[in-house]
Order: structure tokens, then C-alpha cells, then sequence
């Protein structure tokens, strides 16, 4: 469950004597407010299903936050957010400020996250009601100098009449006045802008909500994202095959909101919200009729005109001078594959028929020459098959061999054990667990044993030190568990972060992992510059990242941070 839920499932989770991790069930907040049960958390705090005890009837949430720093910010931050009186924003009903919690309507829906989880892209009018409600939304709360700076599908709500809120200000920040940041400043990676996963102190937060829209509404139209790198979008890979299903005008407004330059998005959440407003067709591809009319009327004519050659080409009878069709036959023939058909002097059928047939007779007729097929059918009998042809071997020795994984042409197999291969080149992929991975490039044309010594061929590979850290800070009973070509590392609350993990430059498969009692899911794992070397996003908790590569060059530590949240 992500941290920005501000509702219940309807199977009944969450119900009273379930987890209680703050042990307030029961409890009277503020004064008027009974929890009822809990409902989950995340990163920002504990959720948890209440009522008004003088409205009894009314369903409300209570969500507590656990990094509240001061009183008194929690207090100014929690009357800005009062201030957004929208349709379309999840509004704050009350605010308590010793208890560090805010009191929101109960809302019976699903975030947007779980939908495209469940159902795939949005349909199309289902899409559009959503597109112009959000960005509206935006709008409103930018009128009010109010930054959301956590804009995703998640912290989108679609409740069962299908109404539309923008959900989990409660990072936001109030330009002009006294800003309100804070303590922790949330970021996901694969929805923030370019400009704030680099660091960027002084980015336009408005601008980056716009950015975070647009990567929003591209996912809820396709569940797939406009770049495949999100932390390094480049403008020249944007969309990719997913565009497709999209007309020309969403393109255009998705790709303007998406830019990674801010001064070539949208300068205003107004002009985004006008432009969704105006826009009658999200998907089709924008084929006009007239085209699609043009398009059909062609493949009627070459169809007709198809039939007519193939009549006039191949039909039964002859024209009556019958120099269309030889000459028709005569253009075949000279476009034929050489030798030239040298055409035998002509015969008179109806005479050889008359004279032969008689004398024929019916055990004796044998084709007078060897068919295509009959000919095929002795080629193969006097060819050895595959079976009796004798393969060359490969025999792969790996030093040290242990708990290592060996692949040829992607096909798994074990070291020392001779492995039959056709002639030619293959590819030998060594995944060891104390070793980068090894990719090497044989040429097999008779027997051979290769030897493949890592000790010795990464003996001069230069070491790295990774210095893991993760976000948030803190795991509530659980072990951070990471793996390096499967090499298990563990490490608990109080040595996090990892300073001194060594390993080999080279390209590695990497895994993180949060294990405990509790459900929590690595979203996303980031190399960051300042650590050393390039920027990298893996989405999800794997994937493989070479850092032996040339832009790797001269790197000595490498920082790599993990996002989490609950499951």
C-alpha cells in the first residue's frame, strides 16, 4: 500500500484487530476522533479509519505523520493544505497538530497505481474525464501558490461513482510567504522531474508538477513511461511504440508537458488544464475519415485491377490475335532466373497424344524424367541427417568454479561438460558471485576446451566501493538485503548506510531486497553523480549495470540509493 492511501479495500482489510503499529485502536484523538482501525503506511506515516464520535456515521481517516519536525510547521502546513476547497483535491477536514495528524474524508475507490495494475490503460472517455479533472485540479492548487512535488497515479483516487481526487498534499509547499517545506521532500524517481533527481535546490516546483502530470497522464494512457530513462530523459527516445494508440493532438500536449528543458513545457498548469479541456480525441491516431476513405477506395481499384490482369493474363481462352497474352508471357520469361529456356520446335500435341497413348501401356508409365520432388526425395536419401553428422565440442573450465552459472548462446549449461555446437561463432556468458559477469566470444570448428581463470583475467580490474544508502531512512523491522550476481549482503537499521561495499568494476546483476515480518517493495534503485560516474535508474528492485564501461573510467565509490515503500 503506498504511502498517500487515504481509504480501505473493500474486502474488509484493515479491519479493528488487525495491525496496530502506533497501538492506538480504541483511542480518542483531538478530543472528538475514535480510531476504528488500521488501514496501512508507508514512508510518511500510519493511516488509520476513524469517526467524529458526535457524527458517528461519518467515515473519516486519520493519518499520522512521522516526520513531523515542529509543531508549528506541521500547524502552517496543515492550514495551507485547508485552503484547497476544489472537487476534484481530497480536502482536510481538521488538523491535529500535538497528535501530528490530519483528518480527511473516507473515500471508497482505488489509486490510480492500482488500476493500471489491475485493468491496463485508461479507456479513452474514462481517460479524458480524468486528464481534464486532474490537470483542473493542478490548476487550482497552482492558482494558490500551492506545489503538489509529488504528482504520480498513486495519489490519484477514483472512488466507485467514478469522481476524480488529487490526493496527498501533504509534502506540499507554498511559494511566496513563508514556504512551508518538509522535513523530508519526497521524490519518485520514475515520475520526478529530470531537474529535481539531479539535485537541483532551486528547480521551479510548478514546473515540475507540470512534468510529473504529463509522465502521470502518459502512464494512464499506456501503463508504460515516455523515457526510458527517467532520471536522463532524452528528448529524441520520447514515447517509443507506446505513442502509437494515441491521436496527434495528445502526443503533442504530452511530449510539450514532458520536455526536459522546464522552458520548453508548459509555463503554467492553466495552460495544460485549457489545452486537455479542448481536446475532443485521446486515442485512434488521429486517422481522418476522408483518409481513411482515400486510403480504402485505392485498395478497392488495385484489387479489381488485380482480377483483371489475372483474367487477362490467365484465362482458358486466347485473344483473338493472341499476341497480348505471349507477350505478357514473354516479359515472365525474361525476368526468370538464368540460364535463358531455350523453347523446344514446336509440336503438334493433338497428334503426339493420338500416336502415343495407344502403345502405352498402363505398368509401363513412368515419368520419362525425375520429378522436383522425387529429385528432393533422393538428394535427401544420398545426404547424411543432422543426427549422423558429427558436431564440434566445447568444454568450458572455469577457475574458481563455484556457484557460478555458465551459458552458452543463452543456454545454460555446466562447466566441464562437453556441450555439442554447430560450427561458427558462439557466445560464453560466466556469472560468478565473487566476479563481474564475463561475456566472451568463441570460434568453433573442431573440438575445443577453453579455460576461463577470473582470478587472472580480473586481477587488474580496478575496485570499487559502493556506498549504499536508502529512502526512506528508516525500515520498521526489516533487513536491507542486497545482491551482487546473486551474493547475498545484509544489513540492519543501524548499519545503514552501507560505506565500504568492494567489488570489481564490471558489469554486475544487482538486486535489492527489503526482508522482515512487514511487506515492503523496492520501487527503484539510482546511481547518483555525486557519487562518481553516471546517472543509472533501474526500475523495480533488479536489473544489471555495467560499471566497467568507459564512462565508468577512473571512478573509485559509487552511491546507489533504493527507494521503498509498503506493499
Amino acid at each position: 500500500m503506498s504511502d498517500d492511501t487515504f481509504r480501505t479495500s473493500s474486502d474488509g482489510a484493515g479491519s479493528e484487530g488487525g495491525n496496530d503499529p502506533l497501538g492506538i485502536l480504541g483511542w480518542l484523538i483531538g478530543g472528538k476522533y475514535k480510531i476504528r482501525a488500521y488501514i496501512g503506511g508507508g514512508g510518511f506515516g500510519e493511516v488509520y479509519d476513524g469517526y467524529n464520535v458526535n457524527l458517528p456515521e461519518q467515515r473519516l481517516v486519520i493519518k499520522f505523520f512521522k516526520r513531523v519536525q515542529s509543531r508549528d510547521k506541521f500547524a502552517k502546513e496543515a492550514k495551507i493544505l485547508c485552503l484547497l476547497d476544489h472537487p476534484n483535491i481530497l480536502r482536510i477536514i481538521d488538523y491535529l497538530p500535538d497528535e501530528g495528524a490530519l483528518v480527511v474524508p473516507f473515500i471508497d475507490g482505488k489509486d490510480g497505481g492500482h488500476i493500471l495494475r489491475e485493468s491496463g490503460p485508461l479507456p479513452e472517455k474514462l481517460f479524458l474525464r480524468l486528464a481534464r479533472a486532474m490537470t483542473d485540479a493542478l490548476s487550482y492548487a497552482h492558482e494558490k501558490k500551492i506545489a503538489h512535488r509529488d504528482l504520480k497515479p498513486g495519489n490519484m483516487l477514483i472512488d466507485k461513482n467514478e469522481h476524480f481526487y488529487l490526493i496527498d498534499f501533504g509534502i506540499a509547499k507554498e511559494m511566496g510567504g513563508s514556504a512551508t517545506k518538509t522535513a523530508y521532500v519526497a521524490l519518485t524517481p520514475l515520475f520526478a522531474a529530470p531537474e529535481r533527481q539531479s539535485g537541483d535546490r532551486d528547480y521551479n516546483p510548478f514546473l515540475s508538477d507540470i512534468y510529473e502530470m504529463g509522465v502521470t497522464l502518459f502512464n494512464f494512457a499506456t501503463n508504460e513511461m515516455p523515457y526510458r530513462n527517467p532520471g536522463n530523459p532524452n528528448p529524441g527516445e520520447w514515447g517509443g511504440m507506446a505513442t502509437k494508440s494515441m491521436s496527434p493532438q495528445l502526443r503533442r500536449i504530452l511530449r510539450k508537458a514532458t520536455h526536459p528543458d522546464p522552458t520548453q513545457r508548459f509555463q503554467t498548469a492553466a495552460e495544460l488544464a485549457k489545452e486537455f479541456r479542448n481536446l475532443e480525441q485521446a486515442y485512434g491516431g488521429g486517422k481522418s475519415k476522408s483518409k481513411f476513405l482515400a486510403i480504402a477506395a485505392v485498395v478497392v481499384v488495385l484489387a479489381v485491377a488485380a482480377f483483371a490482369v489475372k483474367q487477362y493474363m490467365g484465362g482458358s481462352s486466347p485473344t483473338e490475335t493472341g499476341t497480348k497474352p505471349d507477350i505478357a508471357k514473354s516479359a515472365v520469361n525474361q525476368t526468370a532466373a538464368s540460364p535463358p529456356v531455350v523453347k523446344p520446335a514446336p509440336v503438334d500435341t493433338q497428334k503426339t497424344a493420338s500416336q502415343t497413348t495407344p502403345t502405352v501401356k498402363a505398368e509401363d508409365k513412368k515419368p520419362a524424367t525425375t520429378t522436383p520432388a522425387a529429385a528432393k526425395t533422393e538428394s535427401a536419401k544420398a545426404e547424411p541427417s543432422a543426427a549422423q553428422v558429427q558436431l564440434p565440442s566445447l568444454l568450458i573450465h572455469i577457475i574458481p568454479q563455484y556457484d557460478v552459472t555458465l551459458r552458452v548462446d543463452g543456454k545454460e549449461t555446466s562447466p566441464d561438460r562437453k556441450v555439442e555446437v554447430q560450427p561458427g561463432e558462439h557466445i560464453v556468458t560466466i556469472v560468478s558471485p565473487g566476479f563481474p559477469i564475463l561475456v566472451d566470444t568463441v570460434n568453433i570448428t573442431v573440438d575445443r576446451s577453453n579455460e576461463y581463470n577470473l582470478n587472472t583475467r580480473f586481477a587488474n580490474a580496478p575496485t570499487l566501493t559502493f556506498r549504499v544508502g536508502i529512502i526512506p531512512p528508516d525500515i520498521p523491522n526489516g533487513t536491507l538485503q542486497i545482491m551482487f550476481n546473486g551474493l547475498k549482503h545484509q544489513y540492519q537499521n543501524d548499519e545503514l548506510p552501507v560505506l565500504n561495499l568492494k567489488k570489481k568494476a564490471g558489469r554486475w546483476q544487482i538486486r535489492f531486497d527489503i526482508l522482515g515480518k512487514d511487506a515492503y517493495r523496492i520501487d527503484s534503485v539510482i546511481t547518483f553523480p555525486y557519487g562518481g560516474g553516471p546517472r543509472v535508474i533501474l526500475k523495480g528492485n533488479s536489473g544489471t549495470i555495467d560499471f566497467g564501461a568507459r564512462e565508468w573510467q577512473g571512478i573509485e565509490s559509487v552511491d546507489m540509493v533504493s527507494y521503498w515503500t509498503n506493499r
